[in-house]
């Protein structure tokens, strides 16, 4: 099995593990003291598997451009694509979550005022964004691994 795969599906769990933590931050005003650094350390973990999945994701992709059939490439560069879509929006939420926690909703700031409300909407979509795009990567994977292998070919 490529490392690529390994890494990917860790960065896939940790990616949704930051969107789901990000939006118990953003929903429930009274956990906030407790989730500040669970949310913080979620992304920087995300961010940082996504770079290391990407990295070795980049060197599969060029094996595959070069050896696979047209079927293949095609599958592999969207996979790669919906990657790239899945990191902006993981650094996104990064930021956000990190802009946040230490300003506008943190857990001292009294729940309820437009930069709290503001800012939990942003997190939240940003949230809902990353949980799309880690289906949508996780599908375009499944897809690319699939594309040569006659053994997984349905009808």
């Amino acid at each position: 099995m490529p490392a690529h795969a390994v890494l990917g599906l860790v960065a896939l769990l940790l990616s949704v593990l930051a969107a789901l933590t990000a939006l118990v931050y953003v929903a429930a005003p009274q956990a906030r003291r407790t989730m500040r650094w669970p949310v913080v350390i979620a992304g920087v973990l995300a961010m940082a598997a996504i770079a290391f999945a990407g990295g070795t994701g980049t060197t599969l992709l060029t094996a595959v451009e070069s050896l696979g059939s047209a079927g293949e490439v095609a599958a592999a560069q969207a996979h790669g694509h919906g990657s790239d879509a899945l990191t902006t929006s993981v650094f996104l939420l990064l930021a956000s979550t990190l802009a946040t926690v230490w300003g506008p909703l943190r857990p001292a700031r009294p729940a309820g005022g437009t930069a709290a409300r503001w800012w939990a909407a942003v997190v939240g979509v940003l949230a809902a964004a990353t949980l799309v795009s880690a289906a949508v990567v996780l599908g375009a994977a499944l897809e690319a691994v699939t594309a040569g292998n006659p053994a997984w070919q349905v009808g």
